[in-house]
């Protein structure tokens, strides 16, 4: 079915239905649904007199003189005139053709943004036409602007969409939902009418994402509802399958008690008494426990292992790095004591032959808990006894990984227990839709003994005297993590900051004594600097957010970040987390440039009020209202259309009330929402 209705609209061929499905366009319904990205403002004619450069306007002007130039580069300039004054515009890329059709004596219709040269105002590659003698050249709506595959122009996406919605029956293919929620005072069809081709008097900002115009609040509204119906299902769903239930205590619990140095917290007691109820169940867990940075989920983690390997099963650990797997290896070990030779590690650096022999060490149950990256659900791999998956930061995961490796389990019979772990702090009404098809632990109480981080501000110009006072520290046995800024999502770029820091850090401190870290580094080489930052072979590791999570190095005791304003709170919390693991007491500083705005400095005086990472987040959400705290990947569960789960939390609770009456009383209606706004995807987050 999907692309067969594409092609029934005019000017639609194979190559356009192509460039749509990479857009995720598959369908009429899928057009109407594609909305602007941005609206232009070409409701009316500015004369040329009334330009200010920087506007972005509508013109209508007479070519008086074209002139094409090829020194110092290719260009064509037309000086042209509306009568009220004269106005240059200007192309670097045309055809012969144009250069033929914009000669002196034509009029045009331009839009473009106004600049200011030395020779007067102009417009550079303004979008334009000729001047028709029967046609305004006003437009009546606002014109929308939309994210377009190469090869789609915006005056045929907008012609698609239009057509779209006219031909596509709203009668039957749209649903009543007025009926279940009075809110819902404008029906669908007006409402793509109104954001595809808004009244001239409409305030942009109001129609875009974010925006509380009526027609914006009803899609968003409705998807909402439909996830939302979505996962009140899936959690209906999630209590059909069948789980055997993990009831012996044992071996493997013993050795995690008398291996574990410290008195759990009644917090992880109390965490690890509502795994054991969950897992006692012949359904299965879906339990995702939120804890602090450093408030101890592994054994928590380690415990939950315990249960299903002394009840006779296995157990898969899936973390999101190689170097988080190859922590979580090492500590798991260690809690494990005698029965470390049965916990194994499989992650892509894993050896062609190594991987052979750990493969059927798991066939034949001789490799109990298995520890690794997306390489566990990689080809080949299977358990025959799997009844639990713990995942350690679920969100860095994509849903199909994750519904990959729930299916490792080789009896068709029973579905594991899954136990997800996470340090990110998601504010509670999010948690409640986000992980809406999982029960929720809180481990909220930092070990005993650990001392509160000092945090403080540092603008850049103070660099050099905190070069030197680390110096001094170093001298005495600290240790000191440098964290590189985040110049933008490009590994080359940050690695070139990286080497940069690097460099100047080995001039104060000598060669032997900084270490670097970052993402091109081999596994192996990750470990060996970790490995000398640990045995105090180096006194000061310079890296990228690498060490974000997982490095466990409890005598490091100061955290420099620079350009801590480029960072995100969560981050900039998880980062810290990395010290202050010890007894010693810890500082982080947060390097900034000299010069920064107001809300930055808000966001960096939370971490220095604060080491509450819920506090933080919910600080975050107040500052920042429509930020993107955990944006489509993190949260774990499908990306949506219009919704961000943080910006528009006002409808959470709203919406989660209306799917639960429509999945009790019209459960049609919900899958026949579901499939409108989610198409399946929504079974992902079963994974």
């Amino acid at each position: 079915m999907a692309n067969i209705e594409l092609k029934q609209l005019k000017g639609i061929g194979p190559s356009i239905v192509e460039k749509l499905n990479s857009h995720g366009i598959f369908n009429l319904r899928d057009l109407c649904f594609h909305l602007p990205s941005g609206y232009q403002d070409r409701t009316n004619v500015t004369q040329v007199i009334d330009l200010v450069p920087g506007d972005e306007k509508l013109i209508t002007v007479k070519v008086v003189t074209s002139q094409s130039l090829y020194r110092p580069r290719k260009m064509m300039v037309l000086k042209c005139t509306d009568g009220s004054g004269p106005i240059n515009i200007r192309f670097f890329y045309f055809h012969p053709s144009q250069a033929r059709q914009l000669k002196a004596g034509a009029e045009l219709v331009c839009f473009g943004k106004v600049s200011l040269s030395r020779y007067g105002l102009e417009m550079i590659h303004p979008e334009y036409e000729m001047v028709q003698p029967d046609q305004s050249p006003e437009q009546e709506t606002l014109t929308p602007m939309y994210r377009v595959p190469k090869g789609i122009g915006q005056k045929k996406i907008r012609h698609f969409i239009l057509a779209a919605i006219q031909k596509l029956d709203f009668d039957d293919d749209f649903l009543n939902l007025e009926k279940y929620d009075p809110s819902l005072d404008m029906n669908i069809l007006d409402a793509l009418k109104a954001i595809h081709n808004p009244a001239p008097a409409t305030d942009i900002d109001d129609i875009l994402p974010g925006g509380s115009h009526p027609a914006r609040v009803r899609l968003l509204k409705e998807e909402m509802i439909a996830f939302q119906a979505g996962m009140t299902f899936l959690k209906r769903k999630q209590k059909r399958h069948h789980a055997e239930p993990l009831i012996e205590v044992g071996s493997w619990n013993k050795e995690v008690t008398k291996n574990f140095p410290f008195e759990l917290t009644d917090a992880q007691k109390r965490v690890i008494s509502e795994i054991k109820e969950d897992t006692a169940q012949k359904v299965p867990m879906m339990r995702l426990v939120q804890g602090d940075v450093g408030s101890g989920k592994t054994v928590v983690a380690a415990l939950a292992a315990a249960l299903a390997i002394d009840s006779s099963f296995q157990v898969a650990f899936m973390a999101p790095t190689t170097l988080l797997a190859e922590q979580h290896f090492v500590s798991l070990k260690s809690f494990f004591g005698k029965e470390a030779s049965k916990v194994a590690l499989l992650t892509g650096s894993t050896t062609a032959k190594g991987r052979k022999k750990l493969l059927q060490d798991i066939e034949d149950m001789s490799v109990r808990l298995v520890v690794g990256t997306h390489a566990l659900f990689q080809k080949g791999v299977g358990f025959p006894n799997l009844a639990l998956i713990i995942i350690d930061e679920q969100h860095r995961f994509g849903v199909n990984q994750r519904l990959a490796l729930r299916k490792k389990n080789d009896s068709e019979i029973s579905a594991p227990h899954q136990l997800t772990l996470t340090a990110t702090p998601i504010p509670r009404t999010l948690s409640m839709s986000v992980y809406a098809n999982m029960d929720v632990s809180i481990i909220d109480e930092l070990p005993p003994g650990r001392k509160p981080i000092q945090t403080s501000c540092l603008p850049l110009s103070g660099k050099t005297k905190l070069i030197e006072r680390i110096f001094a520290a170093t001298k005495n046995g600290s240790k000191a993590y440098w964290i590189c800024p985040l110049i933008e999502e490009s590994e080359n770029l940050d690695l070139n900051a990286v080497m940069e820091s690097y460099e100047d850090l080995k001039e104060y401190f000598g060669e032997q004594k900084v270490g670097c870290l970052h993402g091109k580094l081999s596994a192996k080489d990750k470990q060996l600097q970790i490995q000398k930052f640990k045995d105090s072979q180096t006194s000061i590791l310079v890296s990228t957010t690498v060490v974000e999570v997982g490095v466990d190095i409890p005598d490091a005791d100061i955290m420099v970040i620079e350009n801590a304003e480029r960072f995100g709170l969560a981050q900039l919390h998880q980062l810290r987390g990395r010290i202050g693991r010890g007894s010693k007491e810890s500082f982080c500083i947060l390097l900034h440039k000299d010069k920064i705005g107001e809300i930055s400095s808000q966001r960096l005086d939370v971490l220095v009020d604060t080491q509450d990472g819920f506090k933080i987040a919910e600080k975050d959400l107040e500052i920042r209202g429509p930020g993107e705290i955990m944006g489509a990947q993190q949260t774990g569960i499908v990306p949506m259309k219009y919704t961000n789960l943080v910006r528009d939390s006002q409808y959470l609770m709203g919406t989660k009330k209306v799917a639960e009456v429509i999945c009790d009383e019209d459960p049609e209606l919900a899958n026949q929402l579901i499939n409108r706004w989610i198409s399946g995807s929504i079974a992902f987050a079963d994974a």
